[in-house]
């Protein structure tokens, strides 16, 4: 799976594209993102849906969220 790279977007883009699809994911899929930063904000809505998430550095300052719901 290859993470779709938000970090062109102006926010809030990237975080209403996420909870869209977390409201659309099926259990067992997994989907990522890249991003600029940590997502602070973004972690309780997903934690309020049930979504399971991890995170790894992108490697050049930004990270990659991974969302899945089991």
């Amino acid at each position: 799976m290859n993470p779709v790279d938000l970090r062109h977007l102006v926010p809030p883009e990237p975080m209403e594209i996420i909870l869209d699809a977390a409201d659309q994911l099926q259990s067992g899929q997994t989907l990522g993102w890249i991003l600029p930063h940590h997502p602070t904000p973004l972690l309780p809505m997903l934690t309020a849906q049930n979504i399971n998430y991890r995170f790894e550095l992108s490697g050049d300052g930004g990270v990659i969220l991974y969302i899945n719901k089991a």
